[in-house]
């Protein structure tokens, strides 16, 4: 790559063969791409309760009401095994649901 420094109205440019700018702008593309991609996978959640509506709107509505145990066996009883959470996603997605909060006693879930 052969390039040539100029100064127009006070700015300083570069020129450069066409075929090299076409290069640069082909890897800046393929760049800008492989972020968005990147951004994609960064954003997408991976637990599965979170693509899973109609679990988690069966669970908010039993938190606090009745043991988290009690709330599993209900969910697997009318969601079956595979879409009833674990234990710990459970307690998770409540944490979540109530705003991260960890203040104090009543912020824990019922056992």
């Amino acid at each position: 790559m052969v390039a040539a420094v100029a100064t127009i109205g006070g700015v300083q440019v570069v020129t450069i063969p066409l075929s090299d700018y076409a290069e640069l702008l082909e890897a800046q593309r393929e760049l800008a791409e492989m972020r968005s991609v990147a951004d994609l996978r960064k954003r997408r959640s991976r637990s599965p309760l979170d693509q899973d509506r109609e679990v988690v709107a069966f669970l908010a509505e039993r938190f606090g009401r009745m043991p988290v145990r009690c709330v599993l066996e209900q969910c697997r009883s009318v969601h079956g095994d595979k879409r009833t959470p674990s234990k710990s996603a459970a307690y998770r997605l409540w944490q979540r649901l109530r705003g991260g909060s960890q203040s104090g006693p009543l912020d824990k879930p019922p056992v």
